[in-house]
């Protein structure tokens, strides 16, 4: 970086400008846009999920670290711990989805009565 040549000139320097307004009105008032379309309303919360959904989440989730464990201790091998955890894992995520997917669809407290049609298939 190089400094220009000197010269008797000052150097110019930047000055804050006043805030003062030039004509003293206040500032017009800006409108909003008018806007139509479908409204989106927000869905009512959900029913807690239930003691059995909860059970099956927490059973879900020690299947892979009892079966780690259990290999480890040679209780079981390798291959055969990680078949028992993948076929485990996938049946309980297919039955958790499936009694959260129904509590969805339930909406908020509301139970159906037991008949042969609501049972978990």
């Amino acid at each position: 970086m190089t400094n220009p040549p000197q010269t008797g000139e000052p150097e110019p320097q930047w000055q804050q400008p006043s805030f003062s307004p030039e004509n003293g009105s206040k500032p017009s008032r800006v409108e909003k846009p008018v806007v139509s379309g479908s409204v989106i309303v927000p869905r009512g919360r959900m029913a807690p999920p239930s003691v059995v959904e909860t059970t099956i989440a927490t059973v879900g989730g020690m299947v892979w670290p009892v079966m780690i464990v259990l290999a480890l201790m040679g209780a079981i091998g390798w291959w055969p711990a990680i078949l028992i955890a993948i076929v485990t894992s996938t049946v309980l995520g297919n039955v958790r989805g499936h009694l959260k997917a129904r509590r969805k669809a339930l909406g908020r407290g509301q139970t159906l009565p037991p008949t042969h049609r609501n049972r978990l298939r």
